[in-house]
């Protein structure tokens, strides 16, 4: 993964919604280029912004036995230019999930202001397939920072 676009987790609530941060820095280097002298933070990026938190929520509520991989964006809108010095208010709500797929609702604030939200849809596969025992502490060493502080709420089932 090339880039980690959330800073750390504030709160998840098992099977049901995240909330993280990301902080936009000038030194980032998709700014060289994305627009040299005027830099803006590109869309796609805040898609995976939400995609990676949505990650984080449908696979710590599996106990890291599914792998949740994007397979659909829909009705997603940008509202305004991200810039540098902006902190993302990043969220992700679980409207429905199953044992192979979940469909969450994802925005982007920064303060209480919506600046990017949408629909995300994500199949859930064998961990085990992505994460081989060798790599696997990898992926749990980002999950150990990012989930560090975050206030933690079971809603007393998790799944599988």
């Amino acid at each position: 993964m090339r880039y980690l676009l959330i800073d750390r987790v504030d709160y998840l609530e098992v099977n049901r919604i995240i909330r993280a941060i990301k902080n936009v820095a000038l030194s980032e280097d998709i700014f060289s280029e994305h627009f040299f002298g005027y830099p803006v933070y590109p869309g796609a990026l805040l898609i995976e912004a939400i995609a990676q938190a949505g990650t984080v929520l449908l696979e710590y509520s599996h106990n890291f036995k599914k792998k949740a991989l994007l397979v659909m964006v829909d009705q997603t809108k940008f509202r305004s230019l991200i810039r540098p010095g902006d902190q993302l208010l990043i969220s992700a709500e679980i409207l429905s999930a199953g044992t192979a797929s979940a469909k969450l609702n994802g925005e982007i604030r920064i303060g209480n202001k919506i600046v990017t939200n949408g629909i995300f849809t994500f199949t859930l596969q064998d961990a085990s397939q992505f994460y081989p025992d060798k790599t696997r502490h990898l992926m749990e060493t980002i999950y150990d920072i990012w989930l560090e502080k975050a206030e933690i709420v079971s809603s007393g089932s998790n799944n599988e």
